[in-house]
């Protein structure tokens, strides 16, 4: 069986190094687990090509020309890369101290091997639950679109946000190192204090809004909004066609009081999606709400490429970079709906954001 020269060192770090030292047996089970769609290895494999390293010092064929590898060298290189197999959190600062090398030779060992850092997903947390109302939801939507392919045209999706005067979420510090995407995921608990709360929807290729509130909300502004701002907005877009329009809502608190909710049966008869609406939305599924997997992480990553000084130039930026986003923009996302839809059924109502592309 040959093995390529790095197929051999994943082989190399898989069996160890000083007092972690795998059997030839395990190292082969776990090469083959790895790597299901290669021929498998066998015990001897392993034994082989760790007898040649200790014997030559080099996981290659035959030397290059010129001035040879040492064997310790490539002992480093080993040592590197375990410790990156071993703990792919690690950073290459810890490994420098660890292996006793400049943190630029653990960067060179890495690229040479092909190994990158990964940055986290952060998805929502699910309850054992959440999953068959998930599902529930996906296959009653695919219904509703097979059925009539324009009935997402006629959805309010709808959210709320707040946007930091001085920032937002901060990834940099989190990483992967890996060869391959380890499709690496974290579940996010909390939303992080902001200081300007937005409403905004989107129907068809028109944003609805985004309409601002200087408090928090709760169900009476929530009410007081539907009812003077997103109704006669969207009454203004569709017109006479108003009877064939959806409105979506998730399950936050400020949506489920009861005023509210008679507001919408009145408005919206068997025609609204929410907690305890015609169709149920699915509760803790920002990944199914195109605000949410698009249009505020769209429009956050433009209003804070430079920070903004006061609230009113926050504000004006946000309306900015909404009168910028195109219909093109907006049937991408909607297609991106159904494809979603379509990943949520395939693990069976689970996270799947951090398995996209």
């Amino acid at each position: 069986m040959h093995l390529s020269e790095r197929e051999r060192i994943t082989l190399l770090t898989m069996r160890g190094y000083g007092d972690n030292v795998r059997s030839y047996e395990a190292v082969a089970a776990l090469f083959n687990n790895t790597f299901p769609n290669r021929l498998p290895i066998t015990k001897s494999t392993v034994q082989r090509t760790v007898a040649r390293f200790e014997q030559t010092g080099s996981v290659k064929d035959r030397p290059r020309a010129g001035r040879p590898k040492t064997a310790s060298n490539d002992d480093k290189n080993i040592e590197v890369l375990q410790s990156f197999v071993e703990n792919p959190h690690t950073s290459i600062r810890k490994t420098s101290q660890q292996c006793d090398i400049s943190k630029s030779t653990v960067q060179t060992t890495l690229k040479k091997y092909n190994y990158h850092p990964f940055k986290i997903r952060l998805v929502q947390e699910l309850s054992e639950n959440d999953y068959n109302k998930r599902m529930e939801f996906c296959e009653e939507m695919m219904r509703r679109f097979d059925g009539d392919n324009n009935f997402f045209n006629w959805i309010v999706f709808s959210d709320e946000a707040t946007f930091e005067l001085h920032g937002s979420v901060n990834r940099h510090n989190c990483r992967y190192w890996s060869d391959e995407n380890p499709h690496w995921m974290r579940d996010s608990h909390t939303q992080y204090p902001q200081k300007l709360n937005v409403w905004a929807g989107i129907l068809g290729n028109t944003i609805i809004g985004p309409f601002f509130l200087n408090e928090n909300i709760n169900a009476e502004r929530y009410l007081h909004l539907l009812q003077n701002q997103i109704l006669p907005a969207i009454q203004n877009v569709v017109g006479v066609a108003f009877n064939s329009v959806w409105f979506q809502q998730d399950g936050a608190p400020p949506h489920f009081g009861i005023n509210v909710r008679r507001f919408l049966n009145d408005t919206f008869p068997r025609k609204w999606i929410g907690r305890r609406g015609a169709i149920e939305w699915p509760p803790r599924s920002p990944d199914l709400n195109p605000l949410d997997y698009f249009f505020w992480g769209h429009l956050k990553n433009l209003v804070f490429a430079t920070k903004p000084t006061n609230l009113n130039e926050l504000r004006n930026r946000i309306l900015d970079t909404v009168a910028s986003i195109t219909p093109e923009n907006l049937q991408n996302v909607r297609r991106n709906f159904y494809e979603r839809l379509a990943h949520c059924q395939t693990v069976h109502g689970r996270q799947f954001e951090h398995l996209l592309n």
